[in-house]
This record gives structure tokens, sequence and C-alpha cells, in this order.
């Protein structure tokens, strides 16, 4: 399968398409057919060597996808299965045309959404409802 990987720390000519080992889900994970990936800070931050969590490079990053469930793993239940369109947080490795992700961290695509706008709520509509609503307090009718 194809990948964008994190050939070393830089800019976006740190980026290379290369080929890798389609992943498998293991117990409670699905793996997702990526029609779209997120571009959030984690991802740019480890691409420049400054967030702690990222994988060491070369790496594929990519927090958030949204595309179809291509297989499921053993153990996964909660109305998951092949062939449904989803959102899910990936923790790194979804630059690829396929990923691996929890099963708890799949939702549907919301209906009338489109796998763009799906791959950036996980991390980037997540990221600024916490910061604008929860740690913020934005309130109805507080904004001018």
């Amino acid at each position: 399968m194809k990948a964008l990987v994190t050939t070393g720390k830089g800019g976006p000519e740190v980026l290379k398409i290369e080929e890798r080992p389609a992943p498998e889900p293991r117990r409670g994970q699905v793996r997702i057919a990526v029609r779209a990936a997120g571009v959030n800070f984690a991802d740019i931050l480890a691409r420049v060597g400054l967030y702690p969590d990222a994988p060491k490079l070369p790496a594929v990053v990519g927090y958030e996808v949204a595309g179809e469930i291509e297989s499921v793993g053993e153990g996964v239940d909660g109305g998951l299965s092949r062939g449904d369109l989803v959102v899910a947080g990936t923790r790194f490795d979804g630059y690829a045309e396929l990923a691996v992700a929890d099963a708890r961290a799949v939702v549907p695509l919301p209906e009338g959404w489109s796998f763009e706008e799906g791959a950036a709520m996980p991390v980037n509509y997540a990221t600024a409802y916490g910061c604008l609503v929860r740690y913020g307090g934005l309130r109805e009718g507080s904004a001018s």
C-alpha cells in the first residue's frame, strides 16, 4: 500500500510517498480504506521534531481519517462492519491507503458530510471545541 512517510525532521520536502506493508487489525480494531486524512498540529509538530509522543522517524503520521471499513478484527462489536463509512482517530499511521483504529475511536461518518469534513473532526474540531467551550468558557450569546 502507498503511504506518505515523514522521512526526517523538516518542512514538507521531507514527505515522501513510499510502499509500506498493509496494517492488520488486531483484536478490537478495524482496518479502514482511507479516503481523507486530517492535517493537524500533532502531524506538523511530529514532522518538525517537536511532538513528544510522535513515532521515531521515518514514520507515517496522520492522527485522523475518514473512509470505509475494509475489515474488522476479532472482538469488535457495537455495530461496526465492513462497508461502513466512518471517521476515526488513529493516533498516527493515518497518511496511508489503509489505516487501523481501535473500534472505540471510530464513529459513523455523519450523514451529508464529505470524507474531508469527517477527517477534520477527531482532532481539529475537537481541539477547537475544547479550547473555545471547555477551557475558554464560550457560551451561546457570550461572543460578539
